[in-house]
């Protein structure tokens, strides 16, 4: 069945299975969630293009506008990542958590196929997919009771995205996602400008 953000059904199944997986490391809902111990669980081995020793493909590279990648080899059920060091860590952490969400939800890779028209290649990709592997990367970062607490305790999306090293996009994302948006921003708002 494919994936609707849009849907309550959809919605609470992936907070159901991110609070699954955090509960199988024996991480609380409250507790924040360190991506590598994820990666010990998953399986899965993150690397950096420098881990390689390909001082050309690094350089080559660095021209190229891209978050990471993942993979598995044939019969072998560990994940590979490869991660842009260019980009902050927030959005390492970020593509971290979407391509072992892919993963765990066992969606099928992307494949790269010419274009017939231009001859270019490109990257297929399932909308849906992408929606659903970002919304499960977010629960199992930012879980639903982690951002209740927070915004209960009128936390700023800055300070809480320093707590998890994610993007305060992401936080506010996950906010609005919990229905939260209204109370955050009740606290959150800057203060309104003086009338004379």
């Amino acid at each position: 069945m494919t994936y609707d953000r849009g849907s309550y059904q959809d919605k609470w199944r992936i907070e159901r299975l991110a609070a699954g997986i955090r509960g199988r490391l024996g991480v609380d809902q409250i507790e924040p969630l360190d991506p590598w111990l994820l990666a010990d669980a998953v399986p899965a081995h993150v690397f950096y293009p420098d881990d390689f020793d390909n001082p050309d493909l690094v350089h080559r590279l660095r021209y190229v506008n891209w978050d990471g990648c993942a993979f598995r080899c044939p019969d072998d059920p560990t994940l590979i990542v490869i991660l842009n060091p260019a980009r902050p860590r927030t959005r390492q952490v970020a593509t971290l958590m979407e391509e072992f969400a892919h993963y765990l939800l066992n969606h099928q890779p992307s494949a790269i196929r010419p274009d017939p028209r231009s001859g270019l290649t490109s990257r297929t990709y399932t909308r849906a997919d992408e929606h659903e592997a970002y919304d499960l990367g977010g629960a199992m970062l930012l879980p639903k009771e982690r951002i209740q607490a927070d915004v209960a305790a009128e936390l700023s999306a800055s300070r809480i995205a320093t707590i998890h090293g994610c993007s305060e996009q992401l936080v506010t994302y996950r906010i609005k996602r919990m229905r939260l948006w209204k109370r955050y921003s009740a606290y959150a708002a800057p203060p309104a400008a003086p009338t004379r």
